[in-house]
């Protein structure tokens, strides 16, 4: 699945679009329905925000089914008129598509209501954060120092990565020694996705322009042979792969990371960004989401991506064995033995 599903918004949903910013809408639920995004519900304001909020929004939300919900604040921006809280509901509850989908698509959602609109922003992934008191903790948590927990700084992170002029490769970084890129939202929905098993391969790319790592492809179940079909030729890409196999008659499991090098084709600038940032995004994945790679690995070509080659990284003795084996084999009979010599048979009789 790309970092953005593809999927547009209805006629519908645009003209509730605009019609959400008079003023008397609270509440509108936002679904995604055979390829679009389509409202479903909606409530007109009664009282204020708090009153209205659990009222309202609880009734609405469906316990294993992912949406979009936006609530309007009771405070109004002068440039924009009435200010939002969009929640984008994801239940863990929900199956691995669906819980992709939504999340790949929120960008198009955001942009498609007008992200100047959206001042607050929550992810919630179970029905009893949405409420009215999570809410509140959400705004004293944001407002909070640190510590926070891993989550919220990874969503901090996020919603903050404007302000990270550390990162900027023209200011704080020119020799390109080392870059650190936050990730996207759907990068950390898909690691998390991949930590519980729904999820055996994630590929990783960098927007150079935003200078964020995005999520370019990811897969339930992955084979080999069909990785390499995924593997760009000309480009740079990171990869999480979940490598099921069998060793000594017994199933593995390794988690490797993947650094699929980009092409001489490629811009030089391009192929320095990605060997750059390639410890970074390691660090960031071991050290916020609690995964260890069994082996990280540079790979030039598709053709290189091979089960004979991750057997012989992750388990050495294979390619020992195989030398052993050559070593005590049998020598080869030499091709040529020299021209045949000629025997002339004896003469039974005298001349």
């Amino acid at each position: 699945m790309s970092h953005q599903s593809g999927i547009t918004a209805s006629k519908s949903l645009r003209e509730k679009f605009a019609e959400m910013k008079d003023g008397h809408l609270r509440v509108v639920v936002v679904g995604i329905t055979n390829e679009q995004i389509i409202w479903k519900d909606e409530h007109n304001a009664e009282k204020t925000f708090d009153q209205d909020f659990d009222k309202m929004l609880l009734p609405l939300v469906q316990k294993n089914h992912a949406a979009y919900y936006f609530i309007r604040l009771d405070t109004i921006s002068e440039i924009n008129g009435h200010n939002w809280l969009l929640i984008t509901y994801i239940p863990d509850e929900a199956q691995t598509r669906e819980r992709m989908l939504y999340a790949s698509t929120l960008s198009t959602v955001k942009k498609e209501f007008g992200l100047t609109y959206i001042t607050q922003e929550i992810r919630a992934s179970s029905k009893d954060e949405m409420t009215l008191h999570s809410f509140y903790q959400h705004l004293n948590a944001k407002a909070a120092a640190p510590p926070r927990t891993m989550r919220e700084e990874e969503m901090f992170e996020i919603h903050q990565r404007e302000a990270n002029a550390d990162i900027s490769i023209n200011t704080r970084q020119p020799t390109l020694q080392r870059l650190k890129f936050p990730f996207d939202e759907n990068v950390i929905e898909a690691i998390h996705l991949f930590k519980k098993h729904q999820v055996d391969y994630i590929q990783l790319d960098i927007d150079h322009e935003k200078e964020l790592i995005l999520l370019s492809h990811s897969e339930a179940h992955a084979t080999l042979e069909h990785i390499g079909k995924h593997l760009p030729n000309h480009e740079g890409r990171y990869h999480l792969y979940r490598f099921k196999h069998l060793f000594n008659h017994k199933v593995h499991d390794s988690i490797l990371f993947l650094y699929s090098v980009p092409g001489r084709s490629s811009r030089v600038k391009e192929r320095m960004i990605y060997a750059s940032c390639k410890e970074s995004v390691i660090d960031n994945i071991e050290n916020k989401f609690g995964l260890t790679f069994d082996k990280k690995l540079e790979i030039g070509d598709a053709s290189d991506f091979t089960m004979e080659y991750l057997m012989q990284e992750l388990h050495p003795e294979v390619a020992a064995n195989a030398t052993a084996s050559s070593s005590f084999a049998k020598p080869k009979a030499p091709s040529t033995r020299g021209p045949r010599r000629l025997v002339k048979a004896a003469d039974s009789s005298d001349d």
